[in-house]
């Protein structure tokens, strides 16, 4: 019998260990496909880059490949601070349609300024980053439907607009692409509280009308 594809979260350097078991169980239940988590990695010394205090997020994608194996796909998790050469920094970065994706710690957490969040709300951002990576590997690029998890953030507060959810086109996008694939007949649906402005998620839609 063939072995279901399986998604694995790599940490790299360093990561709480209650932020990945969240991880695991959160990414399993909304996109139907197991994940596990892989041995930790050293974090690579050629992605540092001494001035900006930074490490290079697509240098981390190419270490995670070196060592990829059999996963689907491969999400490095990790607690430094990213950058890529047009930005200040990063929240994380993704091979478009490819295998890797990285998603830092560092911003949500509050490091650069601070301020620390609530666990909850924490939890929350990092869960949202890692869906929406893990989504840009799987196809999707970035929406501009308010609200919808693909939207791009360039801050914190860009970041907590949106839904833990796809605008209906997204939702159809990715439904496509791994069904094309056989890799999933559906996706899980989640509803929660929309973001001000932001269009009701095409399942909270559904679910609405069957009542």
């Amino acid at each position: 019998m063939a072995r279901r594809p399986v998604l694995g979260l790599v940490p790299l350097g360093p990561v709480d260990p209650e932020i990945l078991r969240h991880l695991r169980r959160a990414i399993a239940k909304l996109l139907g496909l197991p994940v596990r988590i892989l041995r930790p990695r050293p974090l690579p010394s050629h992605s540092y880059h001494l001035e900006r205090n930074q490490y290079r997020s697509t240098l981390l994608l190419e270490y995670l490949l070196d060592d990829s194996g059999g996963p689907l796909r491969v999400l490095g998790i990790t607690a430094v601070d990213l950058y890529i050469p047009i930005f200040t920094f990063v929240f994380g970065e993704a091979q478009l349609d490819g295998k890797a994706a990285v998603v830092s710690i560092f911003r949500p957490r509050g490091d650069a300024g601070g301020v620390r969040p609530p666990k909850n709300l924490l939890l929350r951002r990092l869960l949202l980053l890692s869906l929406h990576e893990l989504s840009h590997t799987f196809g999707l690029g970035h929406c501009r439907q308010p609200g919808c998890l693909m939207g791009f953030s360039a801050n914190l507060e860009k970041l907590d607009q949106k839904n833990l959810a796809f605008c209906e086109y997204c939702q159809i996008m990715l439904e496509d692409y791994l069904k094309e694939r056989g890799l999933l007949p559906r996706l899980r649906r989640q509803v929660e509280t929309r973001a001000p402005g932001a269009p009701r998620p095409v399942w909270d839609r559904d679910r609405k009308g069957r009542r």
